[in-house]
């Protein structure tokens, strides 16, 4: 799958957005870090149950409308310009997955200028989520007009992750959606748990991806919110990385 890069893609949302842009990559450089080892153990716990299984790749549709953009990742001592991708895939399968996304940077001349480092995460049934996928290296390729995006693989687990999120709802706020819902940690023992928000235009096209690090006890629910840009039209919450 191809992504070409708009020219405004380029250029920095309002102020509020790059705020919340510069703190989802700090803890999506985390995230990238953390997601190998969690497949890798979920991986070894099925394999003691019953043999992994995974999806047909052709399960995994990922979307055209994605965005491409060049902008701080990290923070502080870590911090570094870095190209990325915010690219929405969805599961057309039955069942639930970890999908692995990566990919590559393309020139004009359709030539790599870059790798895209790959990145988890679980998608329910018929549902979609949007990646942020980083330049491997963490820095700009300002050459770079498109992306190709592959599909790296979909797990399916022996059961749902423990950290769930409940009664998502949205509204609209002055031409920005606000979403809210209750983040849930299911399982016996405390988790810290990413929860991520994903906001749309009217074209569908992946915006902002914001997040929070949210300390559960176990059974324990919280409340979580997130505001979109303004420009938003759609907007969801899903889990990221949970560590019990």
């Amino acid at each position: 799958m191809w992504v070409s890069r708009l020219a405004s893609d380029l250029t920095s949302p309002d102020d509020s957005g790059v705020a919340r842009d510069r703190g989802e990559y700090l803890a999506l450089a985390m995230s990238l870090r953390v997601s190998i080892l969690v497949l890798l153990l979920g991986g070894a716990a099925c394999e003691r149950a019953h043999p992994a299984r995974m999806l047909a790749v052709d399960a995994i549709r990922v979307s055209a409308a994605a965005r491409m953009r060049t902008d701080t990742v990290g923070d502080g001592a870590f911090a570094s310009s870095a190209t990325f991708v915010l690219v929405d895939a969805e599961n057309t399968a039955a069942d639930g997955a970890y999908v692995t996304l990566g990919g590559e940077l393309k020139d004009g001349s359709g030539a790599t200028v870059g790798e895209l480092k790959p990145s988890s995460l679980w998608v329910p049934p018929h549902e979609s989520r949007t990646f942020a996928l980083v330049d491997r290296e963490r820095v700009a390729r300002p050459t770079a007009s498109a992306a190709r995006i592959t599909v790296g693989g979909a797990l399916v687990p022996d059961g749902p992750p423990r950290a769930q999120i409940t009664d998502l709802h949205t509204f609209d706020d002055r031409g920005k959606i606000v979403a809210q819902a209750y983040v849930v940690n299911t399982a016996d023992r405390p988790g810290q748990i990413m929860v991520i928000g994903a906001f749309h235009d009217a074209g569908d096209q992946p915006m902002t991806r914001p997040f929070q690090m949210i300390e559960l006890a176990a059974h324990d629910r919280r409340v979580v919110q997130f505001v979109g840009p303004v420009g938003s039209t759609r907007g969801t919450i899903f889990v990221g990385d949970a560590i019990f």
